[in-house]
């Protein structure tokens, strides 16, 4: 039989009355996104999983996008439930993940946003993910079995079992687990939420990237994948199928760059007014926004929008740590990407 090999959480960090909100920016893709890169990051990926078990109303981008984000083609296939779902799924994988390979059941509540007649009404904590990573070789961490408690909210579930089992097994949980609902930084629900639900017809007057194109640089985008010349060593990011240095494209070779520990290296605002059309319901609810330029390794830069933090908090200088987050909404779907967020956030990827 299987066995658990780590946990992880993540915890949106706003809050309003005594929960966790997620940000306009938010949804429960990149909820889940968060909570599983924390799960694999240090881990080595192969073998990956084939299978994502996905718990809760995900769009439908998670059914492919939470492989691409570990870089792995892992099909998710949504159930609907709660807590007792979850523990089913956690079970099956436990009974059916082969040895030598590896199950992911990733399981995502977001309260404040959910569908008229919805009676699921969340957790405790309010909006949140959670993931876990199932090891066929059979190596159980404390903690394996479900608690007694098998309806209800799934990240209260969970937390239960952290509690009864983390202080047996530290290093078998990443996240959030400790955190209590209240810790965030109070955010405006009202605001929140007009932002979130923008027309996903939007014209696009400045920001237009072909979907193809798009998809095509998911491992850049998603990931901070680059690409090595194995015929002069010079390394080209974002990746563009071709060494800028030497004009190589068959011997390049994919190189990860850290997605936490970067470095400010110009910073600005953007006011009222200069934002490209695709950010005008943001603009609209909260001001203006800050965009960095950040240094991820030597000679690798990337142009980040900041998230998480005030306009202007992140100077010249600043480690920042990214996520991945909805940046706006294009061809009647959102698109997605990584942001800037202050350093002290927990990272959920690879470190510098």
């Amino acid at each position: 039989m299987a066995g658990i090999e780590r946990w992880a959480s993540y915890l949106p960090s706003g809050s309003s009355g005594g929960r966790r909100v997620a940000g306009p920016d938010e949804d429960a893709f990149t909820l889940a996104a968060t909570a599983v890169e924390r799960l694999v990051a240090g881990i080595e990926p192969e073998p990956g999983p084939d299978r994502i078990d996905l718990i809760g109303e995900f769009p439908e981008i998670a059914k492919w996008g939470l492989g691409a984000v570990i870089g792995r083609a892992a099909e998710g296939i949504p159930q609907a439930g709660r807590a007792a779902a979850f523990w089913d799924a956690v079970e099956r994988a436990l009974l059916t993940t082969p040895a030598g390979h590896r199950s992911l059941v990733v399981a995502v509540e977001l309260p404040e946003r959910a569908r008229a007649g919805d009676a699921s009404g969340g957790s405790t904590l309010g909006a949140g993910a959670v993931a876990v990573l199932i090891d066929g070789s059979g190596t159980t961490a404390p903690g394996s079995t479900a608690p007694g408690r098998r309806e209800g909210s799934v990240l209260d579930a969970v937390r239960e079992t952290y509690r009864s089992a983390a202080t047996k097994a530290p290093n078998a949980w990443v996240g959030d687990f400790v955190l209590t609902p209240d810790g965030g930084h109070p955010v405006d629900l009202a605001r929140v939420l007009a932002a979130s639900d923008p027309p996903l017809g939007a014209v696009s007057e400045g920001a237009y990237v072909p979907r193809p194109r798009y998809l095509e640089n998911l491992p850049s985008r998603w990931r901070f994948v680059a690409e090595e010349s194995g015929a002069c060593g010079a390394r080209s990011f974002p990746a563009r199928g071709i060494c800028l240095r030497c004009g190589a494209r068959g011997a390049l070779r994919p190189i990860p760059l850290p997605t936490d520990g970067g470095i400010v290296v110009a910073a600005t605002t953007i006011g009222k007014g200069g934002q490209p059309t695709e950010f005008d319901a943001q603009v609209a609810a909260f001001g203006g926004y800050s965009v960095v330029l950040a240094e991820l390794a030597p000679g690798a830069r990337v142009t980040l929008q900041v998230t998480d933090a005030s306009p202007g908090s992140l100077p010249i200088g600043s480690r920042i740590g990214t996520r991945l987050r909805r940046l706006y909404p294009q061809e009647g779907e959102w698109r997605y990407g990584r942001k800037a967020v202050p350093l002290g956030t927990p990272p959920t990827g690879r470190g510098a």
